[in-house]
């Protein structure tokens, strides 16, 4: 049973709030850079193998004994202070390895004890795809568990809360831990009843706007001049407030895909919001739509393809103040308020595509999260945008939203005292950890030797040239009996590619945000011979696909990427289907010149340059390999890195503004 919220102790907020700038920056990023290299990988993996001999051992105890040393262990833990707690963690983790096998019928790999050692010590473990990142999540959310504090681990989706809450629930039971999911669909009673389990596993979005509205219900901080987290005392409400919150604190986390939640979704920050009823602007919306559709390109406005961005030129605001004349005046009928509206139905004709950044399901807009290609229900585009998107759409518009409470994902998780994170792809992203986080990286050798084979990347002038030589790859290793894997950047391309290998008489199996619903199946099934499976890159993250009888003789599981994406992290994870535990597989990237990533960051000049490259030096297929196209797509690539880097860095800074902004303990951002 969770202690009582009065009861709970307070807990400081980390003293450095702000990224270092100058001299401090540089002197931060040279202390990561020597903390990278004296990450002391080799004595965790020499201290691992000592502890899997040691649980070896403990195969020959009763079930009763091994309880009582359990029981001992959990005692010991929770005496133990700060300073003991690297050399507890290393003593009780034998233990939990023998439970774990006994409950699951798992035995752990000395590499995971290594990342789950690494957990304990709140690092960012980069471990390989397939090495078994559920299991050993578990066995350091069991250990920390004991110490009797809230701890979360936050999972990409609530399809993988769910999922890995109920695979490790033995586990838990055996160590005397108990375990929660927290999704999108509970309502207030029950989150209040998950979030006091000892494991609570969530997503970062449904902890974040839970910590948010539990700060709206406790009001202004009761002792302003005291740095605490606000959800962990007690507010103006008293305790007729403290009845409706649902969180009983803040202090452990584990992130898994850590560079995806930590990195990639710090881009964008979480508010909390209500609807205002406002007809009339609902109504203008469509008027704003309505001028966006009779404007040209080139004449009444200008497009910004790097950084997805509409400028209107003198003629589309003279346009756009012919029309406010003759709407007559009004609320809304001011040339500057409806030009903004214009810009963003323009942006939402232009930048925001059906099957690519949304879907439209049961007349409502549904986001895509482009790096892990699963619907966002809940979620908004800010600013008008949104209603732009419906409007364009012709579906109902939703009211504007009042905002209520904001707070970035990046000043969240900096709240938590003991934070850690395991991704398949950390190497990256480790400078960025560091000065963001301050969580230095630890590397996991795979169990066995990686046998994966990357395939001559292939480049074509035409996205039509490119899907033709994907079918044909698809259709020559089907013949051979490999099990294939397609990942495609947007639920558009995945059914494209659906509708080509249709015409080939190819049956495949399709997993994109309109089949999310199929997932588990069809990742059952991916592994078995001749499978063919198109996805997004849903499959990229937090899947496991298994071969079937033999697929492994016959070259075991071949991924094939149809296009770079923005970040070279998401197309790893991608490749990292194939090649698990050792398996066999293969991998081989084809992308083109009319690919997003080359028409927003390779200017015309240098497409057009590499276009007549191409053409001299082309294959009988119409591609070439490896060469000067995949060097500037390389470059392309970095340069949308560096971009989404600095949206990053600008979307803390302003989060920091507003917070020094308010005055203390009466915003709601003051936290």
């Amino acid at each position: 049973m969770a202690a009582p919220l009065t009861e709970v102790r307070r807990t400081e907020i980390p003293a450095r709030e702000k990224l270092p700038k100058g001299l401090d920056a540089w002197v931060h990023r040279a202390h990561g850079m020597w903390k990278r290299r004296r990450s002391h990988g080799a004595e965790l993996l020499l201290e691992a193998r000592r502890l899997h001999a040691e649980a070896e051992l403990l195969r020959e105890l009763s079930d009763g004994e091994l309880r009582a040393r359990m029981q001992q262990a959990r005692a010991t833990l929770r005496r133990a202070g700060a300073e003991d707690l690297t050399a507890v963690f290393s003593e009780a983790l034998p233990v939990v390895a023998e439970l774990a096998h006994r409950s699951l019928r798992l035995r752990p790999y000395p590499v995971q004890l290594m990342g789950a050692l690494g957990l304990a010590q709140a690092r960012l473990v980069e471990m390989a795809t397939g090495e078994g990142k559920t299991l050993t999540i578990g066995l350091a959310a069991a250990l920390m568990a004991w110490r009797g504090r809230p701890l979360h681990v936050v999972t990409a989706n609530d399809y993988l809360a769910g999922r890995d809450a109920e695979t490790m629930q033995p586990l838990y039971a055996a160590c005397g831990v108990t375990v929660a999911a927290v999704t999108s669909t509970l309502g207030p009673v029950e989150r209040r009843a998950a979030y006091a389990a000892g494991v609570v596993y969530t997503t970062s979005k449904e902890l974040v706007a839970d910590f948010l509205r539990d700060r709206i219900v406790l009001g202004p901080l009761a002792d302003p001049g005291r740095r605490t987290v606000a959800r962990l005392i007690r507010g103006a409400g008293g305790a007729a407030a403290e009845t409706n919150v649902v969180q009983r604190g803040l202090h452990t986390a584990i992130v898994d895909e850590a560079d995806n939640q930590l990195i990639d979704e710090a881009v964008t920050p979480l508010i909390i919001s209500r609807p205002q009823e406002d007809a009339a602007l609902v109504a203008v919306c469509r008027s704003a739509d309505s001028i966006a559709s009779g404007l040209l390109p080139g004449e009444h406005y200008e497009l910004d393809t790097r950084h997805k961005e509409t400028r209107l030129t003198d003629a589309g605001r003279a346009k756009i103040a012919a029309w406010c004349a003759q709407a007559g005046p009004g609320r809304f009928h001011q040339p500057a308020w409806i030009g903004v509206l214009v810009v963003q139905a323009l942006q939402a004709r232009h930048f925001f595509l059906r099957d690519k950044q949304y879907v439209v399901v049961d007349g409502k807009v549904v986001i895509v999260d482009e790096s892990t290609g699963r619907l966002m229900p809940g979620r908004s585009w800010r600013l008008g945008l949104h209603q732009a998107v419906e409007a364009k759409e012709g579906v109902e518009i939703t009211p504007p939203n009042e905002s209520l409470a904001r707070l970035s994902f990046q000043r969240f998780f900096r709240l938590f005292r003991h934070l850690s994170g395991i991704t398949g792809t950390a190497a990256e992203a480790a400078p960025e950890f560091w000065r963001v986080y301050e969580r230095p990286m630890v590397v996991v050798p795979p169990n066995r030797p990686n046998r994966r084979a990357a395939w001559a990347s292939r480049y074509y002038a035409t996205a039509d040239e490119k899907w033709a030589a994907v079918v044909a790859e698809i259709e020559r290793l089907h013949a051979e009996g490999r099990a294939i894997l397609v990942g495609t950047r947007s639920v558009a391309a995945s059914e494209h590619l659906g509708q080509l290998l249709s015409k080939k008489f190819l049956s495949f199996a399709l997993l994109n945000a309109h089949r999310h619903a199929e997932e588990a199946a069809i990742i059952h099934l991916a592994g078995d011979p001749r499978s063919i499976t198109v996805a997004t890159n849903m499959a990229g993250r937090g899947t496991d696909i298994r071969l079937g009888q033999g697929v492994a003789a016959a070259g075991g599981l071949h991924v094939i990427l149809t296009e770079m994406h923005d970040s070279p992290r998401i197309d790893r994870q991608l490749q990292g289907r194939a090649g698990r535990q050792g398996d066999p597989g293969s991998t081989r990237l084809f992308a083109s010149l009319e690919d997003e990533l080359a028409e927003r960051f390779l200017i015309r000049p240098v497409r057009k340059g590499l276009l007549r490259w191409l053409r001299a030096r082309a294959e009988p297929d119409g591609g070439v390999g490896e060469g000067l196209v995949g060097w500037w797509l390389r470059r392309a690539q970095r340069a949308a890195q560096a971009q989404s880097y600095r949206q990053r860095c600008l979307v803390m800074e302003q989060d920091q503004q507003m917070a020094e902004a308010l005055i203390p303990g009466q915003g709601l951002d003051q936290i």
